[in-house]
């Protein structure tokens, strides 16, 4: 966009002027828009700030002389010009010189977007801020991400509920149709009230991911000793006055999600993920736990506000959670989300699952595998999904520099073909080629590390299996190339994409038939995989992006069902196949990332969701 249009930076003051003295010259020395002015509007401020301000050039200081408040004292702003604003609080600071230019790009994309906030770190460089939304009953805003190490995250462009106005553009035809903040409030609330209001407009509200500003947050009220609780309280009973009715409204659809939600585990990924999907797709969701021991505490606001909601059997009930714990429970409509890992389901599941009201399953090949176990019950596919805010192929890497790596999370044990990738690796690769393994060792969901005290070494012993020993017992010989073993180092859920994008091929090696998230997960951040060619994740195989081992189905620990064993000697040709034509997958890795995230992102698994949930309630 080269027709830049005039716009005013409003920027309020209340004292602290050191933090107003670095935002000012921020925006001023760093800012490279052609049309923009500087409105500096103060609140009464009482330390010097006035003076400083009518000592810039370049800027027009409007003085009220008393502490107004934020919304009223940004109107002042506004009013006093006809372009579109930029409202920025003083105690944020620019960091990037086209951060003007974009905002008012991604405005002027659609007439019908008309407010767009940025993604904000905070003093530590931690990211704060990606957009906001209003979680029931506590009706407490909340921000996303809301306090992560910024490792690239909500780099897009997306649609929101709402931003915080620390730094928003406002389209000036969104002024002209709803006019100024809303007055009824004195600070809080305002800004998440300014864009639904937009929205009932028309205007559509969005975070613009490729902007970030460094936000030192709520300066003027620690520095002014401002009473915080009373005006919040304030403010907060106000919205909801006034918005309550609406957010009544917007949810069309209720459902009970009953789960395992052991903080590390993959169903909690999973349920966490696609809960949050659900209620911006306007989903009711109450959260209960699958099992009577688990104490649900959660570390994500939204879901411990969705375990204090009501009971209501009139709900149908999702359980996504083992097959023993998969009975029908009090909801008018029982469903069971579910999955094995063998080649079909064990007998007992099978009846279980015929005991629901409907089944569902990530891909086909689980399908296939319900009704060849004689599942009666009508089944739907339901895929696993992908946040593509934080899988996608601009994800922070921390590659090893100059090496090429491949990378393996799993567990290591009779589930995994861990051992054979280690002999495989050693056996292709020698110490002079410029090439590395790293085996992530987790342990099994919401299972603590234990630890062998014998040895000074700390490896874990999962189910009864040292995993020193199992090495040693490879008996790997001398000037073979390196395998370097992360011993579970707890990473965060939200920091696994890194691990993925800092590799330049995964293998997968669980002898599981659903293996379908591990390989979406590694195409979304761009990166190829070698995965064992058979179950769910066979149709994704396409000799490049994907590449398939030969396996041969041996017997699972279930009675008469199978799973898989990985050949050694494709897994070494295709490890090193990997390795010779590296540029080449990765290249159409990256094709794949950008169909899969525009397919496989939660929001649609959300859309299926809600759709089954339509046709039950018909």
């Amino acid at each position: 966009m080269n027709d830049y249009k005039p716009v005013s930076v409003i920027v309020l003051t209340w004292n602290g002027l050191k933090y107003t003295r670095r935002c000012i010259e921020s925006v001023l020395q760093k800012s490279t828009h052609p049309r923009f002015e500087v409105i500096v509007v103060d609140n009464g401020s009482t330390d010097g700030t006035v003076d400083y301000l009518k000592s810039i050039k370049g800027i027009r200081v409007i003085e009220n002389g008393v502490n107004l408040g934020f919304v009223r004292g940004n109107n002042v702003g506004i009013k006093s010009t006809s372009y579109d604003v930029v409202l920025l609080n003083n105690d944020t600071e620019i960091i990037q010189p086209d951060w003007l230019e974009r905002l008012q790009r991604l405005v002027y994309s659609s007439p019908d977007i008309g407010i767009a906030g940025c993604r904000l770190i905070n003093s530590d460089g931690l990211l704060v801020h990606a957009g906001t939304y209003m979680p029931r009953p506590s009706y407490w805003g909340q921000e996303y991400p809301g306090g992560e190490v910024d490792i690239g995250q909500y780099t897009s462009d997306r649609e929101v509920e709402g931003v915080i106005f620390a730094c928003v553009y406002i389209k000036r035809a969104v002024i002209d149709a709803i006019g100024p903040l809303d007055e009824d409030y004195f600070s809080y609330y305002e800004d998440t009230d300014y864009c639904l209001k937009a929205k009932k407009a028309g205007f559509r509200v969005f975070c613009c991911g490729s902007v970030t500003v460094k936000h030192h947050e709520n300066v003027s009220t620690a520095l002014n000793r401002a009473d915080f609780s009373s005006n919040f309280k304030r403010s907060r009973d106000i919205f909801i006055s006034k918005w309550q009715e609406y957010f009544n409204k917007r949810y069309r659809q209720k459902v009970t999600w009953s789960s395992r939600f052991s903080p590390r585990s993959v169903s909690y990924e999973i349920s966490q993920k696609i809960i949050h999907a659900l209620d911006r797709a306007g989903v009711e969701v109450s959260v209960t736990s699958c099992s009577d021991a688990e104490k649900l505490e959660f570390d994500d606001f939204l879901l411990n506000q969705l375990k204090s909601r009501d009971r209501d059997s009139e709900r149908p009930v999702v359980l996504f959670c083992p097959g023993e714990e998969i009975l029908p429970r009090d909801g008018r409509y029982n469903i069971a989300y579910t999955f094995t890992p063998y080649s079909g389901f064990p007998d007992d599941l099978a009846e279980r699952l015929n005991l629901m009201d409907e089944v569902w399953v990530p891909s086909g090949f689980q399908k296939l595998a319900a009704e060849d176990s004689g599942v009666k019950k009508d089944i739907f596919v339901v895929p696993f999904g992908i946040d593509v805010n934080y899988y996608h192929p601009g994800i922070r890497s921390y590659a090893l520099s100059g090496r090429f790596t491949f990378f393996c999370s799993t567990r290591w044990g009779e589930e995994s073909c861990a051992r054979t990738l280690v002999e495989a690796f050693t056996e292709e690769f020698d110490a002079h080629e410029n090439v590395v393994l790293l085996l992530n060792i987790e342990t099994a969901d919401g299972e603590e590390l234990v630890t062998d005290f014998k040895n000074k070494k700390g490896w874990p012993v999962f189910s009864s299996v040292n995993v020193e020993s199992e090495v040693e017992k490879i008996a790997i010989p001398p000037g073979r190339a390196h395998v370097v073993f992360i011993m579970d180092q707890r990473i965060p859920l939200y920091q696994k994409p890194s691990l993925l994008k800092s590799a330049d091929c995964v293998v997968v090696v669980d002898r599981s038939s659903e293996n379908s998230l591990k390989v979406l997960s590694s195409l979304a951040c761009g990166v190829p995989v070698i995965v064992p060619d058979w179950g769910s994740a066979r149709e994704f195989i396409d000799g490049l992006s994907v590449i398939g081992v030969r396996c041969s189905q041996i017997p699972s620990p279930k009675p008469g069902l199978m799973w898989i064993d990985a050949h050694r000697d494709d897994l070494k040709r295709k490890l090193r196949t990997a390795y010779v034509n590296g540029e080449l997958l990765k290249a159409e890795a990256h094709k794949k990332s950008d169909i899969i995230g525009g397919t496989n992102h939660w929001e649609n698994v959300a859309r299926l969701v809600t759709e089954r949930l339509e046709a039950i309630t018909l």
